[in-house]
């Protein structure tokens, strides 16, 4: 009975042995730094594919003398702008990176402006 109501207390309290050691907090940090890595390569990779599939369909209806505002070009345009807003606390930290190596000046004003309403947005 009261018994597991004492262990209870005992962790809130914290016992120097339950303490994670400098060795385990380093691992863990070194983890979450992988993980970040990670998540931010990642980012860069969904991005990167956005940004190939909308420039290959604005070419193309250049190219065929198509409108390019079309049902699909709208609905990935918003699948972007969706992306950018579901994760934008991790989104805005790679803003800069995203700038110097994705959404850079010679990119189609079209998808270039998703990226500077986020950014206006973010700051």
């Amino acid at each position: 009975g009261s018994s597991s109501g004492d262990e209870s207390d005992d962790s809130l309290t914290g016992r120097g042995d339950d303490k994670p050691t400098e060795e385990m907090v380093e691992r863990m940090e070194e983890r979450l730094e992988t993980a970040q890595g990670d998540q931010k390569n990642l980012f860069l990779i969904i991005f990167q594919r956005f940004i190939m599939i909308l420039s290959e369909h604005l070419v193309r209806c250049d190219t065929d003398n198509k409108e390019f505002d079309n049902y699909w070009y709208r609905w990935t345009i918003g699948r972007l702008q969706h992306v950018f807003l579901a994760h934008h606390e991790q989104v805005q930290k790679y803003s800069s990176t995203l700038e110097t190596l994705l959404f850079t000046q010679d990119l189609d004003p079209h998808i270039l402006d998703v990226f500077h309403q986020f950014v206006a947005l973010c700051s």
